[in-house]
């Protein structure tokens, strides 16, 4: 869980709510409470000072790392098991519509609660 929100507090977290579905709610669920407010606010310093990101001609972009993607999942360091569906499964699935459901919602919520059961204190 530490190392989620270490993650989730780097400058670049950001880029997790914009790759959207599952990503992005485990993002709302566990990053600062600014996330979204630095979203709102355009690339990270990153970007803007260091230019380390995503370019598209002129552009620039935060950018995350299939690692990164893999911290923010759970999956461990030994074995490909992960505490939740990996982006690419849950985007290709018939139950993802596009957008986040209330159905979306009840399920991450089930899930969040076996994964507080089952943390070892």
């Amino acid at each position: 869980m530490a190392t989620i929100q270490q993650l989730l507090s780097r400058p670049f977290a950001c880029h997790f709510l914009l790759v959207g579905g599952i990503i992005w709610r485990i993002a709302l669920q566990f990053g600062l409470n600014t996330l979204i407010q630095e979203a709102l606010a355009g690339p990270s310093s990153d970007v803007t000072h260091w230019k380390s990101g995503e370019t598209l001609d002129d552009l620039w972009d935060d950018t995350v790392t299939p690692a990164e993607l893999e911290i923010l999942l759970g999956q461990g360091l030994e074995n490909s098991v992960t505490c939740w569906p990996p982006h690419d499964i849950w985007t290709s699935s018939t139950k993802w519509a596009g957008f986040w459901s209330e159905k979306d919602e009840s399920w991450f919520q089930l899930q969040l609660a076996n994964l507080w059961s089952y943390q070892v204190y």
